[in-house]
């Protein structure tokens, strides 16, 4: 059985590659990922549980802020696009 935590790093890991291949450089840490543009702007995203959504695996800003479910990641890419050309 998966633990939360390879859950979590799994998600990133598979975010990651997504980002990385539309050109952004990304540095995958424990439980959260930091993606940084041409500019040297950055946005860290969290894998974290969401016990509003039974537990479901979410992707969030740092602070906690919810951008979209794990299985999502097209969706985090164009909340992370938007976050770094604001």
């Amino acid at each position: 059985m998966i633990t939360t935590d390879d859950d979590r790093r799994q998600a990133l890991n598979a975010l990651a590659g997504v980002l990385r291949g539309q050109g952004y450089t990304v540095n995958v840490e424990r439980l959260h990922l930091t993606v940084t543009d041409q500019t040297g702007r950055l946005v860290e995203i969290w894998a974290q549980r969401r016990a509003s959504d039974n537990g479901r695996l979410w992707f969030t800003h740092a602070g906690g802020s919810p951008i979209c479910e794990a299985n999502r990641p097209m969706d985090a890419v164009v909340a992370v696009k938007a976050t770094l050309h604001r």
